[in-house]
């Protein structure tokens, strides 16, 4: 089988050393487009509407669309993965802060539901849970956490508050990983294309199983994609109903957790950093961190699930997970009680014109 197999190729294969070795992948807002970001911060929230009311043509950025669209074609063609600065947060309320990271959001895609809660906007700050249970979201959590993969197409991070120390990010190519399998281990590669069993950590909506079934690794008319988290492959082993891993199944989870953390890069947050993932290119992690007893001031990242209308088709199988596999539509994310997965209805909804969807690639893989 792994004959047939082809080494990925492009520029979503890299490793940590060479983009330690690089600074294009961060892109750095000028003071004048930094000041464009508040003009358009205040134009928002002088509109009185609520936060997850706010369109994107409500958060007028004119000047700056030919950057975020080179951020599109970075995330989705490129690497997968980009560092933004040039950000001042200073004088700024966390309210403020939410408003700002949303309307940035809404340049790249429309923010989805994260939980049942219903949070298109989530506060990633340790509040307590325990790491390690059937129902634990790590972004609840504190600690180091492993390298994983969220449900949607684009992850986007707002460090708002720093730790007293640790807490960098990490990221790596999974695709470079799935070669890197190919070249050493291409016994485990086969074990890798099939089925896993992933605990929805007790977010199953409806008739949605308590887990779901997907390769680590896939491809989709030429895309490659890849789901990755240890701790909800070993959360859904506490479930009766489904089946024990193999020896071999153990051993390429074992392997590349191991090759996660030997390619990837570490990076040093600073607040106003934003972070750009690509889920189906990339994994990302956290270091361990010592945080401020006082909870206000406590580590605090912003986080956004984000549809993006030049995603890339996925396999059909990827539907028990992200809801739909097309490219450019709305998916992913957690269908909450409210069954408003997402928190528009359609694009047009969410403040995107025909002329921006054009711009962004949409249907760009169909």
């Amino acid at each position: 089988m792994t004959s047939s197999i082809p080494v990925q190729q492009g520029r979503h294969v890299w490793s940590g050393t060479e983009l330690a070795q690089s600074t294009d992948w961060i892109t750095t807002f000028t003071a004048s487009e930094a000041d464009d970001v508040l003009s358009a911060l205040a134009a928002a929230r002088s509109s009185g509407k609520p936060l997850e009311q706010i369109r994107r043509t409500d958060f007028p950025l004119p000047r700056l669309q030919a950057k975020f669209q080179a951020l599109s074609r970075e995330l989705e063609s490129g690497r997968g993965f980009v560092l933004v600065r040039g950000l001042d947060l200073q004088g700024l309320s966390d309210d403020q802060c939410r408003t700002l990271f949303w309307g940035l959001g809404l340049q790249l895609g429309a923010p989805l539901s994260q939980s049942k809660l219903q949070n298109y906007i989530a506060e990633v700050r340790n509040i307590g849970e325990a790491m390690g249970q059937a129902t634990t979201r790590a972004y609840r959590a504190g600690g180091p956490l492993r390298f994983h993969t969220d449900q949607c197409d684009v992850l986007a991070l707002l460090c708002v508050r720093e730790a007293i120390s640790g807490g960098e990010s990490r990221v790596v190519s999974s695709a470079a990983i799935h070669n890197a399998v190919l070249e050493r281990r291409p016994d485990l590669l086969a074990e890798l294309r099939g089925p896993f069993f992933f605990s929805r950590q007790g977010e199953e909506y409806g008739d949605e199983l308590p887990w779901y079934e997907r390769p680590i690794f896939d491809t989709e008319q030429g895309f490659f994609t890849s789901i990755f988290s240890r701790s909800y492959i070993e959360s859904a082993q506490r479930m009766a109903q489904v089946p024990r891993l193999t020896g071999p199944q153990q051993e390429a989870i074992e392997f590349v957790s191991r090759l996660a953390d030997e390619l990837s890069v570490t990076i040093e947050l600073r607040k106003g950093d934003m972070q750009f993932f690509n889920n189906h290119v990339t994994y990302h992690s956290r270091t361990d961190y010592e945080d401020h007893e006082d909870v206000a001031k406590r580590r605090t990242q912003l986080r956004l699930w984000l549809a993006t209308p030049g995603s890339r088709p996925l396999p059909p199988g990827a539907c028990t997970f992200f809801g739909d596999s097309r490219p450019g539509v709305f998916r992913g994310g957690v269908t909450p009680p409210s069954g408003r997965r997402f928190a528009f209805a359609d694009w047009e909804s969410a403040g995107w014109q025909p002329a921006d969807l054009r711009a962004f690639g949409a249907g760009h893989a169909a």
